[in-house]
């Protein structure tokens, strides 16, 4: 089991977008237009986004890590108050236990409520 350790845990929904995304909260960079400085302000990261447009179960998977990138349907997910263990991929192939600074009562409920809109198993413990 790959083991992820961040800052923050967070959630952003427009529309049919959900994104579910675990960060060490970067710094915006100096100049939005330098590639290089929007790339290097991203740091440590690991998002679940999952589109409801498209009829499919699979989400995708972004993250620092490129082992862990792809489109992929997420078989369950454990939430926890700090930490968020998300088993993917064929035959849960991707193993993953991310822990986060301690969520706000808002941001918890945000999480699970973003997680059983956009997987199938979700347990919290």
């Amino acid at each position: 089991m790959k083991k992820l350790k961040y800052k923050r845990a967070y959630v952003s929904i427009s529309g049919d977008y959900y994104q579910i995304g675990f960060d060490d909260d970067p710094a915006e960079p100096e100049d939005p237009t330098d590639v290089d400085q929007v790339m290097d302000s991203l740091g440590h990261f690991f998002l679940i986004q999952h589109d409801f447009e498209f009829p499919s179960r699979k989400s995708y998977i972004e993250s620092d890590d490129e082992n862990l990138i792809g489109h992929y349907i997420v078989n369950s997910v454990v939430i926890g108050r700090s930490s968020f263990t998300v088993k993917y991929g064929p035959n849960d192939k991707y193993k993953v236990n991310i822990e986060y600074d301690e969520t706000t009562d808002e941001e918890h409920k945000e999480l699970i409520n973003a997680s059983t809109e956009m997987f199938v198993n979700v347990e919290v413990i």
